[in-house]
């Protein structure tokens, strides 16, 4: 995008040049950092900043410029550089992100008190930190919060390389959620003035974009689980604890709300169908061990919504659900997959 000086008498558009933060002696730490740090909303009106040169990790010298909290609970790294191609701001940024993604409340709360606490605020403040992030996420006091573990990123620079715009752009398409923003800076009469533009991804289309990455994360998730409870039957059938005729139990409701020993008993039983690979109920059917739970949701008066069937029902005999019983077994089988791998003597 040009920017422009008009003159209507001669009709003409002249083109400025950015100028160059290196030559003009502006420094990331000590003068870009914190203007935006003081003014984050020039960036993002929905952030508040929690954390600045952050680094509360053991073994690292390594400091997040920029640690921001968005409305929906996200941590967001904010990288910023002066120099044009803006480096290798994307490798570094997301090594942040990976370090931060367990943050909980509390350490947020902490990190924020910290920062507060360098900056010299009134010891009021300092006090009210946990209260001002609850506000901030529009909860009340009492209500439980929850970090996102999937970072956001807002890279910062006068430009990109071809090589960063590239891997962002495929890191979006992954789920991963990263800004790019170019910072053009412009002298005018001895007063300079910053162009804040975001280029990935494009204003026009972001909303889209996020819509797109929900439902696309949406449709893994519910394919994953679904892939998940299928192979918690195969694992137990190779393992010999599901056979033609086993009996399966409901020991764990479906629904928070619906009280186990209130279910009917001959709801909470089925057995095996080893063909089918799945399980005859009390009306003479044969269901998966998620659509049974399902049935006894509607059968209650609930709503039907998603669930991992294996979770909630036990083989006869055994104290742990079916998940809990195939994982150990293909937790199992991958140690000793391991052990063979190191063992073989083909192997280097």
């Amino acid at each position: 995008m040009s920017f422009c000086k008009v003159d209507t008498a001669q009709k003409t558009l002249e083109k400025l040049k950015p100028g160059n933060f290196v030559k003009s002696q502006i420094l990331e730490r000590q003068h870009l950092q914190p203007l935006f740090r003081d003014n984050i909303q020039s960036i993002d009106p929905d952030l508040l900043i929690i954390s600045e040169e952050f680094g509360n990790w053991e073994d690292s010298k390594r400091r997040i410029d920029l640690l921001a909290l968005d409305k929906n609970a996200n941590l967001v790294v904010i990288e910023l550089k002066r120099v044009e191609d803006a480096g290798h701001s994307e490798l570094q940024a997301i090594r942040y992100a990976a370090m931060v993604s367990t943050m909980d409340f509390e350490a947020v709360v902490s990190a924020y008190k910290e920062f507060l606490t360098k900056l010299t605020k009134p010891e009021e403040d300092v006090n009210n930190a946990r209260s001002d992030i609850k506000k901030f996420l529009a909860l009340e006091d009492d209500e439980e919060v929850l970090i996102s573990n999937t970072p956001h990123i807002i890279l910062i620079a006068p430009s990109f390389s071809q090589e960063i715009t590239t891997t962002v752009l495929w890191l979006n398409e992954q789920g991963i959620d990263i800004r790019c923003i170019e910072l053009k800076l412009y002298k005018i009469n001895n007063e300079i003035f910053l162009n804040i533009e975001q280029i990935i991804p494009l204003p026009s289309t972001q909303d889209y974009q996020v819509k797109i990455r929900e439902k696309t994360n949406q449709a893994l998730h519910e394919a994953s689980k679904t892939k998940r409870s299928e192979n918690a039957v195969k694992i137990l059938i190779a393992n010999g604890l599901l056979a033609e005729g086993t009996k399966v139990y409901l020991t764990k409701s479906p629904e928070t709300e619906l009280d186990i020993n209130t279910i009917d008993e001959k709801f909470k039983c089925a057995t095996f169908q080893v063909e089918k690979k799945k399980f005859k109920w009390f009306d003479g059917k044969d269901y998966s061990l998620t659509r049974l739970c399902k049935k006894i949701m509607i059968e209650r008066g609930f709503s039907e919504k998603e669930v991992q069937g294996p979770d909630y029902w036990t083989i006869e005999g055994q104290q742990k659900s079916i998940s809990a019983c195939a994982k150990e077994f293909d937790s199992n089988s991958h140690f000793e997959t391991s052990l063979r791998h190191f063992s073989d003597p083909r192997i280097c």
